[in-house]
């Protein structure tokens, strides 16, 4: 049995508007997080009344903290730094609003950190590496990212920069590498739903080409309301980096997929044809 704490913060703008899975994030560390922090940024739908009912029903692990909206991609860091000072967990996790675990991985989470306790290594951080998924819930492709470093011992220097993809900062000799796995679903939304969120998220990235040119495109190809992620991931389709998923999902993702109403991956697959012609 693991002797060490672990911590998970995050932080939320818009999560039920924008159709993130926070929720079930939320849920599916519950079992392995011993302390929860939820930085809420200013949302104008359900989300904080959300936030405040999971609360309601987690009292001792659950803390819900507030913070501006950012304007700029490179502030997002600051938002899960703060969240990250309210923990005093031995170890702190930042999973992001569209990041769920699976139930698969709490032996092995609770498996590394008794290994770094058992000897004694000089470890400041872990990294945890991801499944991504793109328009549906089967079909699965390389984004930017395969492994990053996102768990880090409290005391050591290691913070989130940028748009908070992962942590810096910290002696890289004391990074252990992990096959901790995370399921990212940042990129699975209905059409206008994911159109909506991908905009609102591109034009905190403005100062460096964003939002991405195709979008126009995507726009008058498909109507101003709809996101086709086939259309805007085309370099990735065409380099065989998309590929069908064979796993399982999270328990705690059940619901939201099958209420899901794209096709899967025969519809990407025909849309991924017809549509690009490839």
């Amino acid at each position: 049995m693991r002797k060490s704490t672990l911590g998970v913060y995050q932080f939320i703008h818009n999560g039920e508007e924008y159709d993130y899975p926070f929720l079930e994030s939320l849920e599916s560390v519950l079992p392995i997080a011993d302390k929860i922090v939820v930085c809420e940024c200013e949302s104008t739908d359900n989300t904080l009344n959300i936030l405040k009912e999971f609360q309601e029903n987690h009292k001792e692990k659950v803390t819900i903290i507030h913070r501006p909206w950012v304007k700029h991609f490179t502030e997002l860091s600051t938002l899960g730094n703060y969240a990250s000072t309210f923990l005093d967990t031995d170890w702190k996790w930042q999973l992001q609003s569209d990041e769920v675990l699976h139930q698969n991985q709490y032996n092995n989470i609770n498996a590394w950190l008794e290994l770094i306790e058992k000897h004694n290594l000089t470890t400041t951080a872990l990294t945890t590496k991801y499944t991504h998924f793109l328009a549906n819930f089967e079909t699965e492709f390389d984004f930017c990212y395969q492994e990053i470093v996102r768990i880090f011992k409290r005391g050591s220097k290691w913070v989130l920069v940028g748009d908070a993809c992962q942590l810096d900062g910290g002696n890289p000799k004391e990074v252990l590498s992990t096959d901790i796995m995370v399921y990212h679903y940042g990129k699975v939304h209905e059409g206008a739903v994911g159109f909506k969120k991908e905009i609102n998220f591109q034009n905190l990235f403005k100062d460096i080409g964003f939002p991405d040119p195709k979008m126009k495109e995507m726009q008058e190809k498909f109507g101003k309301d709809y996101c086709d992620y086939v259309y805007l991931f085309e370099s990735s389709i065409k380099e065989g980096k998309v590929r069908k998923f064979e796993g399982t999902h999270p328990e705690v993702m059940k619901k939201r997929i099958s209420q899901f109403k794209d096709g899967g991956w025969e519809q990407f697959i025909s849309r991924m044809e017809e549509g690009l012609k490839i």
